[in-house]
């Protein structure tokens, strides 16, 4: 079974991949990003609804939106003190009948009004995160490395076989 310290993992090592690139935001920026693409999962959704006419001038993923709520979580946690943590604190506890995006929500607002009142909050919204996006059908797992795979592909010089080196363009 995987655990909620596995998709930290997931995140973590492509963040150090990426880290000369797209640097880490601070805990909480991190947790205000993730509010804001679970904002964005939301939006997407209303997009969907063919009742609402609204500007579909970009793709509007649910899948993705979830997927970069989760990755800023897990960015948050990467730099938080976990070591006092067991193992049976990062196994998944949320049944997946529970999975909500508001309490996901909630919990990361909670975190930055300071009125979380679990012993580890941000950890907390992780396993609500990986609750709904169970309920959705989506593979938490999966939908972290998806991320992650496309912030690398987005942030990382393309090296075929060689040492990049940034050739300038002089117009020749």
């Amino acid at each position: 079974m995987t655990t909620l310290y596995d998709y930290v993992e997931i995140v973590r090592e492509s963040r150090e991949r990426t880290d000369s690139v797209f640097p880490l935001p601070t805990v909480d920026d991190c947790i205000d990003f993730a509010i804001t693409e679970a904002a964005e999962y939301i939006d997407a959704l209303k997009r969907e609804n063919a009742t609402y006419k609204r500007n579909n001038d970009k793709e509007h993923s649910t899948r993705k939106e979830w997927a970069q709520c989760g990755y800023m979580i897990c960015s948050a946690i990467i730099q938080i003190d976990t070591s006092h943590l067991d193992a049976l604190d990062w196994e998944p506890y949320i049944p997946v009948t529970e999975g909500n995006m508001y309490v996901v929500i909630t919990r990361l607002c909670d975190v930055r009004t300071g009125l979380a009142f679990e012993e580890n909050p941000t950890i907390d919204a992780l396993d609500h995160w990986q609750a709904f996006a169970v309920k959705c059908g989506y593979d938490p797992a999966d939908l972290l490395r998806e991320t992650c795979a496309a912030f690398e592909a987005k942030h990382l010089p393309v090296v075929r076989g060689y040492d990049f080196v940034k050739v300038k363009n002089d117009g020749a």
